[in-house]
């Protein structure tokens, strides 16, 4: 008699459209998690390419950027005195109103000692010279300098807190393919004079030399620093990648209980408009002595089937929608090199997931259609 019943059930119109609901569900996810797949394996690509090189900074523990840190500049000499550094560069970085013709632009401005050891260090190209304290010169960043209409021996003024000001000549134009290439990069002894402020830097930036332990080499410096201030790592691209990741796929699985919300909604409906539209099937089971659990589990059955094959249909349609969306993308742009993949992992998980959620979703009507009365649909 089961049989019979799942035949006839599954006779009834709608069932394709239900499988095709289902399907369209799946397939969102499918696709997004494929692409998430993609974009998660360049990362880790990328993040294996740079091998950090060991750089820390030194600057307040409750800054929360650059230009509102202070530290004292003796610290740099705390660094030199505790471990082998392969530089110790203390620097002081602000914002500034910089006029250059008629116009003016907020810039980053970055103070350094040696001009032209720091600009060595980043092996920057320089066109003109390094800037010298004695003379009142500024290096410009290439980026700022074509922004701002800069060239060589240009001379242009800062204003600091719109109060203080301070004439400069652009010594040279520097290229680094960093963010150095958007500052104003000024001798140290310039700015003190401009600020009267000589003991005190942003941040000291230092490199500890490569044969040393460098655990154990922070664990000192870190040990000796008063407690108004941090030590960071910077250039940590791997671990920058792997929280950009986690942070997707934090929002892909919020994302992913919303439509496994509509999944449990539409089984929901499906079972709904199920017992509606069988009535007279359900009512000749009943007459020909079917018991309450045969016909919640008849109900169950045809739901969890649907929910399967939607599901199925759903992994591929998503697989196969997102490769033929990267592959139109090819075409129309060469450059956009998307290959997106679902691992069987989580190609089971969506489908046990569907399931589950299609299984809640047609409860509270299967066990309603067990104490319903079919009499009257003979």
């Amino acid at each position: 008699m089961s049989a019979l019943g799942y035949k006839m059930l599954f006779r009834k119109g709608g069932t394709k459209s239900s499988i095709l609901a289902i399907a369209l569900l799946v397939a969102t996810l499918a696709s997004l998690n494929s692409i998430v797949n993609h974009i998660s394996s360049q990362a880790e690509i990328l993040g294996g390419f740079v091998n950090v090189g060991g750089t820390f900074l030194i600057l307040s523990r409750n800054s929360v950027s650059l230009t509102d840190s202070e530290i004292d500049m003796e610290l740099a000499s705390l660094v030199n005195n505790t471990a082998s550094a392969k530089y110790v560069l203390p620097q002081k970085f602000f914002k500034a109103t910089l006029t250059a013709g008629s116009s003016n632009y907020t810039v980053n401005v970055r103070s350094v000692d040696d001009v032209g050891g720091f600009l060595k260090l980043r092996k920057a190209y320089v066109k003109g010279t390094a800037a010298k304290a004695n003379e009142k010169q500024a290096d410009v960043g290439e980026i700022l300098a074509r922004l701002a209409s800069i060239d060589l021996e240009d001379e242009i003024t800062l204003a600091i807190n719109n109060s203080r000001s301070l004439k400069v000549k652009v010594a040279g134009v520097v290229k680094t393919l960093t963010q150095i290439d958007t500052e104003l990069i000024i001798p140290m002894e310039t700015v003190n004079h401009l600020t009267g402020n000589s003991g005190k830097v942003s941040f000291i930036e230092f490199a500890l030399e490569d044969k040393i332990d460098r655990e154990g080499a922070i664990s000192r410096i870190i040990q000796l620093l008063p407690a108004n201030v941090k030590v960071v790592k910077v250039q940590q691209l791997k671990e920058f990648m792997q929280d950009v990741n986690h942070q997707t796929l934090t929002f892909l699985g919020l994302w992913s209980l919303a439509v496994y919300a509509v999944v449990a909604a539409a089984s929901y409906v499906v079972t709904t408009r199920l017992i509606v539209e069988s009535g007279y099937e359900l009512a000749m089971l009943r007459a020909l002595g079917a018991k309450e659990g045969l016909m919640f589990k008849l109900i169950l059955a045809y739901t969890v089937t649907i929910a399967l094959l939607g599901s199925i249909l759903g992994l591929a349609l998503g697989i196969t929608g997102a490769e033929t969306a990267s592959t139109v993308a090819r075409w129309i742009q060469v450059s956009i090199q998307v290959n997106p993949f679902l691992e069987v992992e989580q190609a089971l998980q969506t489908l046990l997931l569907a399931l589950t959620s299609s299984i809640l979703g047609c409860l509270c009507p299967a066990f309603k259609s067990v104490y319903k009365n079919y009499a009257g649909q003979l």
